[in-house]
């Protein structure tokens, strides 16, 4: 019998009747009543849980209210298979590798999901189609970075080939669409800038301790700027359609979280009509609206409207008008 389940029990029936007692649980789990004390000394002292023994109600309570991060041995359960899939699917060297989700970690979690819930792992799985090869000492150099405050020298290759070396202070390791980013003061731009790891040829941590106060507001607002990590210091609202039959695959998405969309009929066709800020950096924007041809077009601004219609016409020369 799992202990994440009886503490699952434990938690569930504090919450419905307001106590509960180690003799009720060791009677439905069928266990020895000393087991059931280890497992609220693990609540107690791993879970930071505020249960104690009360007297006038002769079982435990919570002194405080009180959260778990699973409700449900299913929550649990699904917790676990998905954060095992994504890291099955995320290879560094050949190795399944997450920052931070660690196969001691997945093995201890492990250990309080029962055995009759193996036989599901096989019915869900997580495949990202677009993933980046990396070099883990990439990741371990930003990681030491972040912890010893010292600067990291790149060599990395733009989107238009062109490499160059760079000394950046790292700020923020980030995952957008299965894709690692950098977010880091570029001592070269005097700026921040955000960098593709997978990009990188080489990396090293440098003796150069950081020089350039980045405020966490700053950070910010340069992360939560314009459509995707492509942004800019500067924003204009793009307007996007989106048609049937693509409109399907869309209506749930959520390109940019302060998109404002709305639902038309444009010559009998359902339209997803989606307004959001795009940067001067927009190639991602142009990408996704190209990806849901012919189903889709950029109404406005006209800059951006004009350059999608020139991508659509050097596709037409290069591979249609021969």
């Amino acid at each position: 019998m799992s202990n994440l389940e009886r503490v699952v029990y434990i938690n569930h029936a504090i919450k419905t009747k307001g106590f509960v007692t180690r003799k009720e649980v060791s009677d439905r789990f069928e266990v020895h009543i000393d087991t059931i004390k280890r497992d609220i000394e693990y609540m107690r002292d791993f879970l930071s849980a505020p249960i104690k023994y009360r007297q006038s109600v002769g079982g435990y309570v919570y002194e405080t209210p009180f959260d778990m991060l699973f409700d449900s041995l299913e929550d649990a359960v699904l917790y676990y298979i998905f954060v095992k899939r994504l890291s099955d699917s995320f290879k560094l060297n050949g190795l399944s590798y997450i920052p931070v989700i660690s196969q001691d970690i997945l093995a201890n979690i492990a250990t309080y999901i029962p055995a009759n819930f193996d036989e599901i792992m096989d019915n869900i799985t997580y495949d990202s189609s677009d993933v980046d090869c990396m070099d883990l000492k990439d990741f371990r150099n930003i990681l030491e970075s972040f912890m010893m405050k010292r600067c990291v020298e790149i060599s990395y290759i733009n989107a238009d080939g062109e490499e160059s070396t760079r000394v950046v202070e790292p700020l923020k390791l980030m995952n957008y669409l299965g894709k690692w980013y950098l977010i880091a003061f570029c001592r070269t731009k005097k700026a921040l800038r955000v960098f593709l790891i997978s990009r990188f040829t080489s990396s090293r941590l440098t003796e150069s301790a950081f020089e350039y106060p980045v405020t966490q507001k700053e950070l910010d607002e340069y992360i939560d700027g314009s459509f995707g990590m492509f942004k800019s210091e500067t924003s204009s609202e793009a307007v996007i359609r989106v048609f049937e039959p693509a409109y399907y695959y869309v209506r749930n998405q959520i390109w940019h979280k302060n998109q404002k969309v709305n639902d038309c009929v444009i010559d009998g066709k359902k339209c997803l009509e989606i307004t959001l800020p795009v940067g001067d950096r927009d190639k991602e924007i142009l990408a996704r609206v190209l990806s849901y041809s012919p189903d889709s077009e950029i109404v406005s601004p006209p800059a951006l409207r004009e350059k999608w219609l020139e991508r659509i016409r050097t596709l037409y020369k290069k591979f249609c008008k021969k």
